[in-house]
């Protein structure tokens, strides 16, 4: 009669389970940073889908209008991008941008194709539908720069994964893709791609995908000019002026069929003149320029006449332009660096800067905090990095989405938990802000010049 088996007999299959087991385990461990990460851009899509069709501001209105009238008018569209139409929602409330959002603009419209934006008695309606397509691709950008991060960051998956977080997680991003839905995000998407390729040595990308993101926001062409500044320390003129001429061509590309037309003086004015004139800054909470907060408010409170000081702003913001493209000229910094310091310049003295503006340098504070071998660079450009986040919390974040019809309140019940109520604080509260945002970007601006202008040796610590 054949014996059962003894556990000395079916021992050889116990480490066969363990085998497999232990082969589980390492396979988690190895993965475990994609798990994480898609773990987070599940949550950073969520929490912008969410927002995105019950929120809105007067831009989304207004971009519904844009793309109907580039429907119906076509490459003629700069002819009427002074908004004096009757279809506006905001007359006069010019789109003052390259063509790129346009087109994307365009094909959010084409997916929601019955929707509606107008305004009746003062109250501005815009479709739910409208709301979310027209978000969708900045929300897709915004994700985006989340995996541009974890692809230019140097380092362990884990140093990845914290810059790539960082990003994702950000209350900014947030606020500007989900709830204001301004298209910067897709700028600083193409920026970013632009410095990641210039710095892993693919040049030629690089300035294709510069000539991308000044085609999307023009302000970026500051960021774009320094770096190619820099470049000029390692390139030979040949190849800095082939690269410029890529740029130049995309930028000609995109400009040609706009201006084919007759349309060359409105397309010239729409992207090259600023989109308000220098004057005090109304409402201040949303005012992000130092010199144009300040000034505005002592005329509030104390009914001076402070408009000469204004407009000599934008000269004192030339005159310092330039004097960061010499020093990125001279100064052993990196394209990265240039990159940065030129675009801080440029937000901490204009007259005006809005909030969506910040979006585009976030992410190259980002890069460069992983990057940089100075320990106090590192901590600076991660404060100046998340400091925006802190206007979140000053802000009536809720009004944002009840402000339009149809209007949303039962969001202000979640958005409360985390401290952000229905309210609005004292101007000196974002006068203060403003000011300590023009600070701290002056201040990196200098440093990068004087404290981080040479590639540090083993030891240094900034």
């Amino acid at each position: 009669m054949k014996e059962k088996d003894s556990p000395e007999t079916s021992s050889p299959s116990v480490p066969k389970v363990q085998n497999k087991l232990q082969s589980g385990g390492n396979w988690l461990k190895r993965h475990l940073h994609v798990i994480i990460l898609g773990i987070v851009l599940i949550i950073a899509a969520f929490i912008r889908v969410w927002a995105a069709p019950t929120s809105a501001g007067p831009d989304v209105a207004q971009f519904w209008a844009f793309a109907k009238v580039f429907q119906q008018h076509g490459l003629d569209f700069y002819r009427y991008a002074d908004a004096q139409l009757e279809i506006f929602p905001m007359k006069g409330w010019a789109y003052v941008y390259p063509p790129i959002w346009l087109l994307l603009s365009k094909i959010c419209l084409f997916f929601a194709p019955s929707s509606t934006a107008f305004s009746i008695a003062g109250i501005v309606t815009v479709s739910p539908a409208w709301r979310l397509a027209v978000k969708t691709p900045i929300i897709a950008a915004d994700l985006a720069i989340g995996l541009l991060l974890y692809w230019g960051v140097p380092g362990s998956k884990n140093h990845k994964l914290l810059f790539a977080t960082l990003w994702l997680l950000h209350p900014t991003a947030w606020f500007e893709s989900g709830v204001f839905g301004q298209f910067d995000a897709i700028a600083a998407a193409f920026l970013l791609t632009g410095i990641i390729l210039l710095l892993k040595g693919k040049d030629r990308l690089a300035f294709l995908f510069a000539g991308l993101a000044i085609m999307t926001k023009q302000h970026t062409l500051i960021a774009v000019g320094m770096m190619v500044i820099v470049c000029k320390q390692s390139m030979s003129w040949r190849r800095l002026l082939t690269n410029c001429a890529i740029t130049a061509g995309v930028v000609a590309a995109i400009s040609l069929p706009f201006v084919a037309t007759g349309n060359f003086y409105a397309y010239l004015r729409a992207i090259v003149l600023p989109g308000q004139g220098s004057g005090y800054q109304s409402p201040l909470c949303f005012c992000f320029s130092g010199p144009g907060a300040m000034l505005t408010y002592l005329h509030n409170v104390f009914g001076w006449d402070t408009t000469t000081w204004i407009s000599f702003t934008l000269p004192l913001m030339i005159v310092c332009l330039a004097a960061t493209a010499i020093l990125c000229y001279f100064r052993r910094i990196t394209p990265l660096q240039g990159a940065l310091a030129g675009f801080l310049v440029f937000i901490s003295l204009s007259y005006q800067v809005n909030y969506q503006y910040l979006i585009v340098y976030i992410p190259l504070a980002l890069l460069l905090a992983s990057r940089t071998q100075f320990k106090f660079e590192r901590i600076f450009a991660l404060v100046i990095a998340i400091l925006p986040a802190i206007w979140v919390w000053l802000d009536d974040v809720p009004w944002w989405f009840h402000n339009m019809s149809p209007d949303f309140f039962w969001p202000n019940r979640i958005l409360a938990y985390i401290g952000l109520p229905d309210r609005y604080l004292p101007d000196w509260t974002y006068v203060a802000f403003a000011c300590l945002m023009m600070c701290t970007g002056l201040a990196y601006a200098v440093l990068a010049f004087t404290r981080w202008s040479k590639p540090p040796d083993i030891k240094a610590d900034g």
